[in-house]
């Protein structure tokens, strides 16, 4: 039986650094994802291989951003910045 989709399994697999990693995805007719796939591919007139890179790319930078945000958040969370007391009336 399949695991699902989009989660990660066991890790099962080292990537050696000295050698190439190929990446399957398998995109069935029905798939959204696969119309997304060709109209990028139509759209920006490069090759599949091409989409994904950029695709791995961005996906990275944004959670690259969201790691950085969550860091920054509780930072401020830990380290609360000290409150200026106000002069008292009297």
């Amino acid at each position: 039986m399949a695991g699902i989709r989009g989660l990660q399994h066991r890790s099962r697999t080292v990537y050696p650094p000295d050698k190439a990693v190929r990446a399957v995805v398998v995109l069935h007719p029905e798939d959204e994802e696969r119309k997304l796939y060709e109209e990028l591919v139509s759209e920006l007139g490069v090759s599949g291989a091409e989409v994904l890179r950029e695709a791995l790319r961005e996906l990275h930078k944004r959670e690259m951003r969201r790691k950085e945000r969550r860091a920054r958040h509780e930072a401020k969370l830990s380290d609360p910045a000290p409150q200026e007391e106000l002069p008292r009336a009297g």
